[in-house]
């Protein structure tokens, strides 16, 4: 029970202005009353201000009680800041509230002890409850920042998993818009529902591609199971150029197919290179097609020099064009080798009577996560194109 001065409920019969202070109106009783020489007037005079004091000492009395529950409640429910305990600030708190209500003094020495006549620090309880107030928002919204961008970043972890092939399901994207929006907006009431509502649609989404992919993987092994066989069978295939001995376009065919579909699972960076001999056509107008033969031996010959490793597949394409993959190999390493080839066919000596030099130029691709063969050739092609464009014996990298 707070401290609350009584008197009688009924208002003055004309409106009187309040005192300064309301805070003025605690006084000793001995203040109402009367001086023993008044005058009839001046004891109805003295009569009506007690009536409105009592008024507003009554009114008073009500505004400490609401203050005082005010300042409990905050009491009651603090909970942890970052640098106070929930105990620390609601033994504050009450404090304060006893002080303002019942006029009990903030420490316990200064030796005042009358409940509601000892005068009340009112600037300090504004301070200390505008204080605590400003903390505990600022800790919120950062706790709610916080917390909104955890729960985002774990969002946009599962939604990346889920997103491992090209086409993101419909479903779940909505869904985590949904949710987004709820964080972003702080929609308390709702970020529960979204939340749970985007992982359930997720788990079902990775449940579903969970199925999908292991079957995929057991048609995977099935064909690992005959892929050794299959090779060994496109070795005794025609798949041998006649005359440089390199293979042929089926077997680039068949290598560069499997080689994208390889790629897809192992993510290593494979290269293709496009080569064309450069002036094959003046050579056989001048040599006739032995000089041509020659020149195409000779380039076939530098090739398999300069890309060295089995796992590299060097085939000629058609006429005077070939071709190399170049299995975990980038692009930057792959124009390295591509220079290579340059000098070194450069370099090679033409037999007695034929009388020219020959040189390459090169077009390299990396493989990007989208492409296909097709794709594939033609930015590899591309890059040949422009290599020629630019004044052959030169080397072009794809522009993504």
């Amino acid at each position: 029970m707070f401290f609350r001065k009584s008197g009688p409920p009924s208002p003055p019969k004309a409106p009187v202005s309040p005192p300064s202070s309301l805070l003025h109106l605690v006084k000793d009783d001995d203040a109402l009353e009367p001086s023993n020489g008044a005058t009839d007037g001046s004891v109805t005079s003295n009569a009506t201000a007690q009536v409105t004091a009592a008024g507003a000492g009554a009114d008073l009395g009500l505004v400490l009680d609401a203050l005082g529950s005010i300042l409990a409640t905050f009491a009651r429910y603090t909970f942890d800041l970052p640098d106070r305990p929930a105990e620390q600030s609601s033994a504050e708190l009450s404090r304060w509230q006893r002080h303002a209500t019942l006029g009990v003094p903030l420490t316990p020495d200064s030796g005042a002890t009358a409940a509601g006549v000892h005068p009340r620090d009112w600037t300090g309880v504004v301070r200390t409850f505008a204080s605590h107030r400003r903390e505990e928002k600022q800790y919120v919204e950062s706790a709610v920042g916080d917390l909104r961008a955890a729960l985002w970043a774990c969002i946009q972890t599962v939604h990346n998993a889920v997103r491992l092939d090209v086409s993101a399901d419909t479903t779940v994207t909505e869904q985590l818009q949904r949710a987004q929006l709820a964080i972003s907006t702080l929609q308390v009431g709702s970020i529960k529902d979204e939340v749970l509502g985007a992982l359930m649609t997720m788990g079902e989404a990775l449940r579903s591609k969970r199925t999908a992919q292991e079957a995929e993987y057991k048609s995977l092994a099935n064909h690992l199971d005959h892929l050794r066989d299959e090779l060994a069978e496109a070795r005794r295939d025609s798949t041998t150029d006649a005359l440089t001995g390199l293979g042929n376009r089926k077997l680039f065919e068949t290598s560069v197919a499997r080689i994208v579909e390889y790629n897809t699972l192992s993510r290593t960076p494979v290269t293709l290179a496009m080569i064309d001999l450069d002036s094959l056509k003046g050579i056989n107008d001048t040599f006739g097609h032995q000089g041509g033969d020659h020149a195409i031996v000779t380039v076939s010959n530098c090739l398999s020099k300069v890309f060295l490793r089995q796992s590299d597949v060097i085939c000629r394409f058609g006429g005077d064009e070939f071709v190399a993959i170049l299995d975990n190999t980038d692009a930057a390493m792959a124009h390295t080798l591509s220079k290579r080839l340059i000098r070194l066919v450069a370099d090679q000596a033409m037999p007695i009577g034929m009388d020219f030099t020959i040189g390459v130029s090169v077009g390299i691709a990396q493989m990007l996560p989208s492409d296909d063969v097709a794709t594939w050739l033609a930015r590899a092609d591309q890059a040949l194109y422009q290599a020629k464009e630019q004044g052959r014996g030169r080397v072009v990298l794809s522009e993504d």
